[in-house]
């Protein structure tokens, strides 16, 4: 068999490990272009990347591709438009109301993917770290948009930015609380509230709910 075709059905058979990539990528590679529009072109490729690859890995549900793929498109032309010029901040809220509405629709999927998973494989494992990073990116979409809404929720100078709002979220998550970026208005904290909170649950059911598959596996094996 071709390596080409070895590739193609790899990924095909493990079809959440391309969204992982590039939820990964998105936060890893746009902070070391030190250029601010080879960063934003980056970034703008890698969640266009991150819209496309959701589709594919829920690419066998037509139901789901034909209700949702249009929300998703433009989702990336939003994308691409916020790349070519800022827009205001009626625009730029659009944007991030998209962004939660793609990402959390992804987040539900691929809950539904994890709980309906028969046996733990890898493509299990790997739904399972997407389904961690697209929360941590929903939380991130969120503080932007509280601090577009909400100007001086943070105690950052004007809007929070795409990766600060990411790496807010993040650092909420794991409860790592770095104090960089704090909550200052009562939105951003009930935000903090929450995603303290749904961090270490996520975690905590997430294992329960692998530890009792495989225990189910060994049983019946």
């Amino acid at each position: 068999m071709a390596p080409q075709k070895k590739l193609f059905n790899y990924f095909r058979n493990h079809r959440f490990l391309l969204l992982l990539v590039f939820l990964v990528a998105g936060i890893a590679l746009p902070p070391y272009f030190r250029n601010d529009a080879t960063s934003n072109l980056l970034a703008s490729i890698i969640f266009s990347l991150v819209i496309l690859s959701g589709l594919y890995a829920f690419g066998k549900s037509a139901r789901f591709l034909k209700a949702i793929a249009g929300i998703f498109l433009l989702a990336i032309i939003a994308t691409w438009i916020s790349f070519f010029q800022s827009g205001d901040s009626v625009f730029k809220l659009t944007r991030v109301i998209f962004f939660v509405i793609v990402f959390g629709t992804l987040l539900i999927k691929t809950l539904i993917s994890i709980g309906r998973a028969g046996e733990i494989d890898l493509n299990t494992i790997i739904s399972s770290l997407a389904g961690y990073m697209l929360i941590g990116y929903i939380g991130g979409f969120v503080a932007i948009a509280i601090s577009i809404g909400y100007p001086e929720s943070f105690n950052i100078p004007g809007p929070v930015m795409t990766f600060e709002g990411i790496y807010y979220s993040f650092v909420t998550m794991t409860t790592l609380g770095y104090g960089d970026i704090t909550p200052v208005g009562p939105q951003a904290r009930s935000l903090s509230i929450l995603l303290s909170i749904t961090g270490p649950m996520y975690i905590a059911i997430l294992i329960a709910k692998l530890v009792g598959k495989y225990s189910s596996q060994k049983s019946v094996g």
